[in-house]
C-alpha cells in the first residue's frame, strides 16, 4: 500500500464522516421544524375549542 492509497482512504473516511454529521444535523433540524409546524397547527384548534366551550357555558347560564 502506498501513501497515496492511505491518503485517499483518509479522504474517503473524512468525507463519509462529514456526510453522516450532515445527515444527523438535517434530522435534528427536520424534527424541530416538524414540531414547530405541529404546534402552529394545534394552537388555533385548541383556541377554537376553548372559545366554543366559553360560548356554550355562557349560553347555558
Amino acid at each position: 500500500m502506498t501513501s497515496d492509497d492511505s491518503g485517499a482512504q483518509d479522504r474517503r473516511e473524512t468525507t463519509a464522516a462529514k456526510h453522516l454529521e450532515r445527515d444527523r444535523q438535517y434530522g435534528e433540524a427536520r424534527a424541530a421544524h416538524d414540531a414547530a409546524q405541529q404546534a402552529l397547527e394545534e394552537k388555533p384548534a385548541r383556541l377554537k375549542a376553548l372559545r366554543l366551550a366559553k360560548k356554550k357555558a355562557a349560553f347555558k347560564s
